[in-house]
């Protein structure tokens, strides 16, 4: 055999090795390897991550307070509250959960911001509205809301929350919580007032205003306000509005909450992101009930991350982390 012929099958089989190489490699790439990928897991807790911002209370404002050695907590909002008052309400879960004594004082039918820039007979929920029942409190007079409450169509569940409010000795309490629903999303009230910071029929305004009016006058209660779960609702003409991606003119209630994340955190007051973090889209039809309302399911949720986020409360095993 020739010289030659040596030379011609060492690079004949260099080629069939490459071949066989790259053949290899073929198949093992469309093998692959196996990622551990499940399509039926849950995977909702990684879809959005919640904006909650928590604010420990300024030791220097509790200076000349004297503590009473217990917890009282005053509850300000609408229908996550209002809607519910017993064992199995909001409010009744989060003192259970906290050891708190908690007076629920939120208004049915109310809204966070003011319809009208002042108040008129043919609107009487203003009066019940986040501003004016803290402008209430914080002055200890109710002449207006005790008038209110004979107008508006609940008047006995408004009564109740009215009467529980004057009960209260703020020289007592501890927190004030703050939580509304959807319900200014739905009548497409303005969000903010860029030349007005607080102004009264804006979302923002309003939340602004009290949180300020709550800070002046009882600077040793710490506010804590949770956001609006997730929702959607049936408008009256049969359409389903889901406010999670529908704009009525003021931005999506993603928006609105976010706004109230950034009020919040202007004032130096704990939010927590409930939109993102408690009820999210992935629980409202094991939580809500016509959409947006919480039922027992979600309000527990929401109690038991309020728990674990503003007192360290580890509910799996019913003690403080």
């Amino acid at each position: 055999m020739k010289r030659s012929d040596y030379i011609h099958y060492a690079i004949l089989a260099v080629i069939v090795l490459m071949f066989l190489t790259a053949a290899i490699r073929l198949i093992i790439w469309n093998i692959g390897e196996d990622s551990g990928y499940d399509p039926n897991a849950d995977t909702s807790e990684f879809d959005t991550e919640p904006q909650d911002y928590i604010q420990p209370m300024d030791e220097a404002l509790l200076e000349g307070h004297e503590d009473d050695g217990k917890e009282t907590i005053v509850c300000l909002g609408n229908a996550p509250f209002a809607d519910e008052r017993g064992s199995s309400g909001l409010a009744e879960m989060i003192a259970q959960k906290c050891g708190a004594t908690v007076y629920n004082c939120a208004f049915p039918d109310s809204y966070l911001s003011m319809k009208y820039e002042q108040y008129s007979d043919s609107y009487p929920q203003d009066a019940l509205s986040l501003y004016l029942v803290t402008a209430s409190l914080c002055g200890g007079d109710f002449t207006l809301m005790d008038y209110a409450a004979g107008l508006v169509e609940d008047q006995a569940g408004t009564q109740a929350s009215l009467e529980t409010l004057k009960s209260v000795d703020f020289s007592t309490v501890d927190m004030i919580v703050i939580m509304y629903d959807l319900s200014d999303y739905r009548d497409d009230r303005p969000v903010m007032d860029e030349n007005n910071d607080i102004n009264l029929i804006t979302w923002n305004g309003a939340l602004n205003a009290s949180i300020q009016l709550i800070q002046k006058t009882y600077p040793y209660i710490r506010i804590v306000v949770l956001s609006p779960a997730y929702g959607q609702y049936t408008d009256a003409n049969g359409n389903v509005i889901n406010a999670d991606t529908e704009d009525l003119g003021n931005g999506t209630l993603p928006d609105y909450v976010l706004h109230e994340i950034d009020v919040a955190m202007a004032n130096g007051v704990s939010i927590l992101d409930n939109y993102y973090g408690s009820v999210t889209e992935n629980q409202a039809a094991e939580c809500l009930t016509d959409g947006y309302h919480l039922n027992e399911a979600g309000r527990a949720r929401i109690a038991d991350r309020f728990a674990e986020k503003i007192y360290l409360i580890d509910d799996k095993k019913g003690s403080k982390k």
